[in-house]
């Protein structure tokens, strides 16, 4: 075990030392590896704030039952009474018209002046039947539809569940769609990085040579130079990371205290643990490879 210790203690101060004698190739390695990891680091922002949204949406369920112009008290009051006593549904909100304009100016502000621009206000009363989240919403929601579907005070029902459930699929489609290729560009990157890594191995050819005539390990000829790809890659996706929250924050502060609705669906809040975590283990492992790439042959090349 001791030596063991002793030799990650020597791979880490040589490739420290490695660091410090030749910054220009490692410079360069670290600064492609963080441009293409924050590439990728925009794509899990983007759709790890889809994902948060559709799942809001997606717990929040609700069945809006739409009235038809001057619909008379007592029918509203006994379709109230209908949808309220149907098994699963949690409560019924009456949204009357002003309501309705209220909410309207809330979720869309850059259109809040528009009902103002006509005579009387379009949006019509509504209930909005909110139900108990679960595998039987669907049911309770065509339960919904099924009792309100002969009600002369109903003009619509909408329940966007399946809209949403779509969307969560597309996101999914994207999300793997996106690994996949970025799997080939990382592959590609590595490549790329690894020539950059030879210029390292190239410089102490001479030092590798003596290692081998004295009859060194192959690991410890390359331990070194993976370490050091390790900890570029390591600190390409922290840089990475920081350009990604650089970013959202510069986006939001230009567009104001009240970003658009496009904005806050893509990069509403700030890159979770979780994929940030697996960036940096991406970085790390792609500088793995790619070191590895450039001295599986140290032998040959110091000759």
């Amino acid at each position: 075990m001791s030596a063991v210790f002793a030799h990650l203690r020597y791979f880490v101060s040589d490739a420290v030392d490695e660091w410090r004698h030749s910054p220009g190739p490692n410079v360069l390695a670290t600064a492609t590896l963080a441009a293409v990891l924050f590439v990728a680091g925009l794509n899990l922002l983007i759709v790890a704030n889809l994902k948060s949204h559709v799942g809001r949406w997606k717990n929040d369920l609700r069945v809006s039952v739409y009235l038809v112009e001057g619909a008379r008290a007592a029918d509203v009051d006994a379709l109230y009474a209908k949808i309220a006593a149907l098994p699963g549904v949690l409560r019924v909100e009456r949204v009357d018209k002003d309501e309705a304009l209220r909410r309207f100016r809330a979720s869309f502000k850059d259109l809040a002046d528009v009902p103002m621009e006509l005579s009387a206000n379009p949006l019509p009363a509504s209930l909005e039947v909110v139900l108990d989240s679960g595998p039987s919403a669907r049911d309770t929601a065509r339960a919904v539809g099924e009792a309100v579907a002969s009600a002369a005070a109903v003009e619509e029902t909408r329940y966007d569940q399946t809209f949403l459930d779509r969307v969560d699929a597309l996101l999914d489609v994207a999300r793997w769609g996106g690994a996949g290729l970025g799997l080939v560009v990382l592959t590609a990157v590595a490549f790329v990085v690894s020539g950059v890594l030879r210029l390292t191995v190239y410089a102490r050819r001479d030092e590798i040579d003596i290692m081998h005539l004295v009859g060194a390990p192959p690991m410890l000829v390359r331990g070194p130079f993976l370490v050091a790809g390790m900890g570029q890659g390591f600190v390409g996706g922290l840089v990475a990371l920081s350009l990604v929250e650089i970013v959202r924050r510069a986006a939001r502060g230009y567009i104001g205290a009240q970003p658009g609705e496009l904005l806050e669906l893509a990069a509403g809040n700030a890159l979770p643990l979780g994929p940030s975590c697996f960036v940096v283990f991406v970085g790390a492992a792609l500088g793995f490879a790619s070191a590895w790439f450039a001295v599986r042959e140290a032998k040959e090349v110091s000759r």
